[in-house]
């Protein structure tokens, strides 16, 4: 019979069971030994404060190394900014980005920019990048990256099979960080002219092993090479002068592209107002900023450097002054932020 039906009666004749009580108050009296209120230990921990990236440059590096690493007074501003740029460059890249650079003039330091950007986007990342010569005569992109570079269109192209990096690295020059070069035609007694086929083909082949690919194009936007030019790549890179007569060159190209409906290209392109000369004529260079601005697009500047005006080999980690330096990084950054939104649109 269920408890509750019993009748008082029936359940006063039931023996009492005190030893048994005993126990069940015992074994409450250890539990609550064994356990202990929660509700009066509940505490949830702050978490950790972040640590503070260690200084690399300055007197914050030096108080950090002095201490043994015991004083960490964090980033300077600078420091933080190349960090957020270092970053910027370092993303993930869905697509190679192949970049080509055009000034329409000689002498307004368009390959210098593309063998300096091309070092930047290497010491950054841990894929490969190269620069290739495009010029259709006597190229001197190699002269800027590797003197001993080969001659390697011919050898690229005759690589029907290239499966990785191992297969075409004997083909290119390198630098001391690693940025590579397809060098144009070095040998004056054999001249061999560069052909958009042939521009097409080791395009192809490099694809397949470099993320990054920087083209330093002819002078001459009619030369037959220049469509194959402009129909690989992503993006564009005026190099223009301080000075109507090499900026002017630039503002033609542009209208030149436009004419040929090369819109889409435009609008993710740039225009770099290189002070190769050391003209600092700061209202030609807001007039220039706001002229190539106002026809949607942007433009930069790059600072005089000596450095960079005396030619040879380019060392963009040691030798640069610091203001060229972070532009670069800038633009670097600039381009591969573009590259990248515009990827994430077409996935």
């Amino acid at each position: 019979m269920p408890p509750e039906w019993s009748t008082p009666e029936s359940g006063s004749h039931r023996q009492s069971n005190p030893s048994g009580a005993h126990r069940n108050r015992s074994e409450a009296g250890r539990r609550s030994q064994r356990y202990y209120p929660i509700s009066e230990i509940l505490h949830i921990p702050e978490p950790p404060a972040p640590r503070k990236p260690a200084p690399v440059s300055g007197w914050r590096r030096l108080v950090y190394a002095a201490s043994f690493h015991g004083i960490n007074a964090g980033e300077s501003r600078l420091e933080q900014h190349y960090r957020v740029l270092r970053d910027q460059i370092r993303q993930h890249m869905h697509r190679h980005l192949v970049i080509g650079v055009v000034s329409g003039k000689g002498g307004v330091g368009k390959t210098t920019l593309t063998a300096c950007i091309g070092g930047i986007f290497r010491e950054c990342r841990s894929d490969n990048v190269v620069a290739v010569d495009a010029a259709p005569g006597f190229g001197t992109l190699a002269d800027r990256i590797d003197t001993s570079s080969p001659d390697g269109y011919a050898d690229i192209i005759a690589k029907t099979a290239v499966a990785g990096y191992t297969d075409i690295r004997e083909h290119l020059g390198h630098n001391s960080i690693g940025l590579d070069v397809l060098s144009g035609n070095q040998t004056s007694d054999q001249p061999r002219p560069l052909m958009p086929s042939m521009l097409t083909e080791a395009l192809t082949r490099l694809r397949r092993t470099h993320q990054i690919v920087l083209i330093d194009t002819s002078d001459n936007l009619d030369h037959p090479v220049m469509k194959a030019v402009f129909n690989s790549c992503d993006a564009l890179i005026f190099v223009s002068g301080l000075t109507g007569d090499s900026s002017m060159p630039v503002a033609r190209s542009i209208d030149l592209l436009r004419s040929m409906a090369y819109d889409d290209l435009l609008s993710r392109s740039m225009v770099i107002l290189n002070n190769s000369r050391n003209h600092t004529n700061p209202h030609v260079r807001s007039y220039l900023i706001d002229l190539f601005t106002e026809a949607e697009i942007r433009a930069e500047y790059m600072p005089y450097d000596p450095y960079l005006a005396k030619g040879g080999i380019i060392d963009t980690q040691n030798e640069l002054r610091p203001q060229s330096r972070l532009r670069l990084y800038e633009i670097a950054a600039t381009l591969a932020e573009q590259h990248v939104r515009k990827s994430a649109r077409l996935n």
